[in-house]
């Protein structure tokens, strides 16, 4: 099985397994931050982190010329360079919103890959028979068992997770999902713990350009 994609896994753990939806709790917002850093971490975007007066990160990304061969990276790398036509740098921020805007940034393409790998069966229908909806069920459950049991490690240790697995617990944490990836069996002791540590992992990464570039896209940030 290949890597996932951040935005990957986000959807996975934000799938309601008993509705076959995604979950209404989940906050789709952090998608297109998701894709972005989806898309450094590919090297489609190269990023440039320094010190900017009064001590602020200047995080800045700048395409790498290589093509992604994920269809919804190439999506998303498109539409953020403007087909190809805008090579030049951008914040994370900017680069965040403006995906944010276009349907690169939604669902869609990471949904219909893990589809195609056959980590998840979709089957359409028609509510009321007049609205179109798709139905989601685990196929292969490895992928999110996995994910689950790596991240409800972070949650209930003192080992701290990788700048990855940190940036996804603070994003579900922003969409109240955080604890959910424990097991149903672990106490509700255990589960304040984890939700504490999320919590204090999510207030660690406020200066995070990524962890920024999302409050910038749920506020609807209007900056270029």
């Amino acid at each position: 099985m290949r890597t996932l994609l951040l935005a990957e896994e986000l959807l996975l753990l934000g799938l309601d397994r008993a509705t076959g939806r995604i979950s209404d709790r989940f906050d789709a917002r952090v998608l297109p931050v998701a894709l972005v850093r989806d898309l450094v971490d590919a090297g489609a975007l190269h990023l440039d982190a320094g010190p900017a007066g009064a001590g602020e990160p200047a995080d800045t990304v700048t395409p790498s010329g290589g093509e992604p061969e994920h269809p919804a990276l190439a999506a998303a790398l498109a539409a953020v360079t403007h087909d190809g036509t805008d090579s030049g740098s951008r914040t994370v921020t900017a680069a965040a919103v403006h995906l944010a805007r276009t349907p690169a940034g939604s669902a869609g393409g990471a949904v219909g890959q893990l589809v195609a790998d056959g980590v998840l069966g979709a089957q359409e229908y028609r509510r009321f028979g007049l609205f179109r909806r798709v139905h989601l069920t685990e196929q292969d459950p490895e992928p999110a068992r996995a994910l689950r049991t790596r991240l409800a490690s972070a949650l209930v240790t003192d080992t701290p997770p990788g700048d990855r697995d940190g940036l996804l617990l603070v994003l579900l944490s922003h969409s109240d999902l955080a604890a959910d990836v424990l097991p149903t069996e672990i106490d509700a002791g255990t589960r304040e713990q984890a939700a504490r540590r999320a919590a204090l992992l999510a207030e660690g990464a406020a200066r995070d350009p990524f962890v920024r570039a999302y409050f910038a896209v749920r506020s609807g940030w209007a900056g270029n």
